[in-house]
């Protein structure tokens, strides 16, 4: 291999450590200067490595998850929407309060009320009908172990159309996490799918 000459300035101090180290290791400054920039090379080579095939295996997961949602809404969306039953707005209960646990974690907060307090404002943008019981909300979110929604307490609050449940949209809104899944999704997977969100 031909060799180069490479000039750099750095502070005497540092030379004396980097000379320091290199006759401790016995070896020349050169050879000890040359073995420093090839393993930081390496080492950063082997991090970029690392952390985009990490990173590109989790972009086309996302991408998967967003086709997939994307397909299974258009599906049901074809078809005319079923009322809640009891099983799917137990799911919905157990994604919603999880849901909101995470998003209490992700923003380090201990107050429940405060979060519940930001929440509900964010759900209030969309009840036009003032439909929304908040106690009930109140009771599920804060309690260690509430009572789920029944499909009547979630029908009575969508009316006719399922896929405009305005806790998952204030959900949405409050957390900023717009890749949510499907309603549908959620009333038939719940807290499953807390992993992905």
């Amino acid at each position: 291999m031909t060799k180069s000459q490479f000039n750099i300035k750095i502070s005497k101090d540092l030379l004396t450590r980097v000379k320091r180290q290199a006759m401790m290791a016995g070896k020349s400054l050169t050879e000890h200067i040359t073995d420093l920039v090839t393993k930081s090379l390496f080492d950063s080579d082997y991090q970029n490595n690392d952390s985009n095939s990490g990173t590109r295996i989790k972009d086309i997961e996302e991408r998967l998850l967003s086709l997939e949602s994307i397909v299974k809404n258009r599906e049901y969306l074809s078809k005319k929407p079923k009322p809640f039953t009891n099983s799917e707005a137990i799911n919905c209960t157990n994604f919603m309060k999880g849901v909101f646990n995470k998003e209490m974690e992700r923003r380090n907060s201990d107050d429940k009320s405060q979060a519940f307090d930001e929440l509900i404002y964010h759900i209030k943008i969309y009840d036009k009908l003032n439909k929304l019981p908040s106690d009930r909300l109140r009771e599920i979110m804060l309690s260690d172990n509430p009572i789920p929604w029944t499909g009547e307490e979630l029908n009575d609050l969508v009316g006719e159309d399922k896929n405009s449940c305005i806790i998952r949209k204030g959900l949405i809104k409050w957390t900023g996490q717009i890749s949510c899944p499907s309603q549908q999704e959620i009333c038939d997977r719940g807290e499953e799918l807390l992993a992905l969100f």
